[in-house]
């Protein structure tokens, strides 16, 4: 854990996912399509440097740039890349032109606006920095109010286009109970419009059915294909802080994110280990001499999971085998990774155990060799 995010464990874990999701991303998109960055809520806020390197907009300034210098030096084409920052108090917003300034270089085809107001209200001037390139915005209010689906739908219209919001589940579920009908009226922008309550699964605990209507929510005013979220967990303690959710409308995407959620996962397994560890310390003043050792347990407890995911994944699996003949492999990875917190290596390794146990047949070859897009999965027997 870095100094920095001493006692904000969860910002850092944040901007880990935001940072290896841009690395990922852009490099990629980069190749076929200019981008434009949108943050909506800039701020800076909490920021402990001077030029700002733990604030969520420089972290994609960074990312990006680089991005930009890689496929130049790959392709010899130097793609345009716009970031769009919104900041609706005005010293923030002023604290963020001044640090934006100097990277703003148009000669490069790297461009940055900012905008002083409510990021509900800068829809025009989002579209239009978007106009023909690729979206990717990030959406990080203090609470749950400031971007009513509604309002700013038609900035995800783009045929290709990936958002990341932060859920706020702890602020969320202080109030989702509340029999005060203006407090439950400021979540109907973001859940479907009044009476969402009659929309929650009834299975769930509260929040989490709150945070389950939200992404239904956001697939479809989004017109996204698949929408999942990440869990963080508070830094010192075992319930969730806030969810990261991520509307794409590509499979590719899906399985990109799904594989930067498994790093950030463990990285944070290690930081709240060792934040828990200093907060014991620091109550007792007696220094931990086995300190690290519940990083990697903690770290452990990660694949744990995935282990019990790859188990529920598995019945879901054959169930649907059950139902049909045959399923390609593609069309399972997809399937799987939406309600299941599994990284495409982790479906494959799914199909080889269940062949291994005489459950499916092993369609796709002999010795080590794992399945493929094409190859079709399927009951043995059928």
């Amino acid at each position: 854990m870095s100094d920095l995010y001493s006692g904000r464990e969860q910002t850092e874990a944040k901007h880990f996912i935001l940072k290896r999701y841009l690395q990922a991303l852009a490099f990629k998109v980069l190749h076929g399509w200019d981008i434009t960055y949108v943050d909506g809520f800039s701020g800076p806020w909490e920021s402990r440097t001077e030029d700002f390197t733990d604030t969520s907009f420089m972290i994609a300034i960074e990312v990006l740039k680089d991005a930009q210098q890689r496929v130049l030096a790959e392709t010899a084409r130097r793609r345009r890349i716009r970031c769009f920052f919104s900041e609706h108090d005005p010293k923030a917003h002023e604290q963020l032109a001044k640090a934006v300034a100097p990277h703003h270089n148009p000669a490069a085809r790297f461009e940055i606006q900012t905008y002083c107001g409510k990021f509900e209200d800068a829809v025009s001037q989002i579209k239009n920095a978007i106009g023909s390139a690729f979206p990717l915005i990030f959406i990080d209010p203090t609470g749950w109010t400031g971007y009513p689906f509604q309002k700013i739908k038609t900035i995800f219209d783009p045929p290709k286009c990936e958002v990341l919001i932060n859920f706020m589940y702890d602020f969320v579920n202080r109030f989702v109970a509340s029999q005060d009908e203006t407090i439950i009226a400021t979540l109907d922008p973001i859940l479907g419009g009044p009476g969402w309550r009659s929309r929650l699964d009834p299975l769930l605990p509260l929040g989490l059915a709150v945070e389950k209507l939200f992404r239904e929510t956001l697939k479809q005013e989004g017109r996204f294909d698949y929408v999942i979220s990440t869990k963080i967990d508070k830094s010192t303690s075992d319930r969730p802080h806030f969810f990261l959710a991520y509307g794409t409308k590509s499979s590719e995407g899906l399985k990109a994110f799904r594989e930067t959620e498994y790093s950030a996962l463990r990285a944070y397994a290690k930081t709240r280990a060792n934040a828990k560890e200093k907060r014991l310390e620091d109550k007792s003043n007696i220094p931990d001499l086995f300190s690290g050792h519940e990083a990697g347990v903690q770290e452990a407890t990660v694949d744990d999971i995935v282990g019990e995911q790859k188990t529920l994944a598995s019945t879901d699996l054959l169930k649907a085998l059950s139902k049909c003949r045959s399923i390609k492999f593609s069309d399972v990875v997809i399937r799987l990774l939406q309600p299941f917190m599994l990284r495409e290596t982790n479906v494959k390794d799914i199909c080889m155990e269940l062949a291994k146990a005489g459950r499916i047949e092993k369609t796709w070859g002999g010795g080590n060799r794992k399945p493929q897009d094409t190859d079709l999965i399927k009951l043995r027997g059928e």
